[in-house]
């Protein structure tokens, strides 16, 4: 076994249900990522070892919520290069994962990615979640929406909620210094019919920051005007 595949393994041990099969996938697809990025610019992480850290096991530290196995029907909003949508994924084949990426390149990379690991249970969407959240197939159809995108909670709530299911949860991936932006995200959560509802807090292998997991849940139907037009969210927070 190389180096980096050890590596990996070592890190990604707390997630005992991974298989050796899994851990291969795992390995193929984020080598794809590092190779493709170079000419794509998918992640501004190019070390392998940070790579392990920072994109797979931040990814699935999820499969270790409580309430993690009910979630069947996932959204991952601004997926970008995949991440969490495609190592969950991968780690978890009966449930079923949809990419939101509205960068056309960055949808065909996941799509590459998806034919190149052969995964049955991911969906990649190639368009704007303030177009899609509108329509009937996706508006409150979702167990869970996930999003690790460097943008606002005020703004990923808007986007994210109306996806969600009542009862549903939207689950945002965020830095230690998370609270300002829940605070001024009260607006939001009143308009949106949204609660946050748990906090997960953790630190990442080798030293590499800290990090938390904010549970939104859903309490009632999002207003139908919301999310408002594509690129309002951004400009205009609630």
């Amino acid at each position: 076994m190389n180096k980096t595949r050890q590596f990996m393994n070592k890190v990604l041990q707390p997630f005992t249900t991974l298989d050796q099969d899994q851990l291969q996938q795992l390995e193929e697809y984020l080598k794809l990522v590092l190779e493709v990025n170079q000419g794509k610019n998918l992640t501004a992480i190019t070390d392998w070892e940070e790579a392990v850290v920072k994109h797979l096991y931040d990814s699935l530290i999820v499969m270790h919520w409580a309430q993690w196995s009910q979630q069947t029907r996932i959204l991952d909003l601004g997926s970008g290069a995949g991440f969490p949508g495609l190592p969950l994924a991968i780690a978890n084949p009966q449930q079923t994962f949809y990419l939101l990426e509205a960068n056309k390149k960055k949808a065909n990379f996941l799509l590459q990615a998806t034919e190149d690991l052969q995964l049955k249970n991911t969906v990649v969407l190639n368009e704007r979640a303030e177009i899609l959240a509108h329509q009937e197939p996706h508006r409150s159809r979702y167990h869970l929406v996930t999003a690790r995108a460097v943008a606002a909670a005020a703004v990923l709530l808007e986007l994210a909620v109306p996806f969600c299911q009542t009862e549903g949860w939207f689950l945002a991936y965020k830095g230690r210094n998370y609270q300002e932006e829940v605070n001024s995200a009260s607006k939001a959560l009143e308009i949106l019919g949204v609660d946050l509802s748990q906090e997960f807090h953790y630190e990442l292998p080798h030293a590499l920051g800290s990090r938390a997991l904010l549970f939104f849940r859903k309490n009632r139907e999002t207003p139908v005007r919301y999310p408002r037009r594509p690129g309002i969210p951004g400009k205009r927070p609630l």
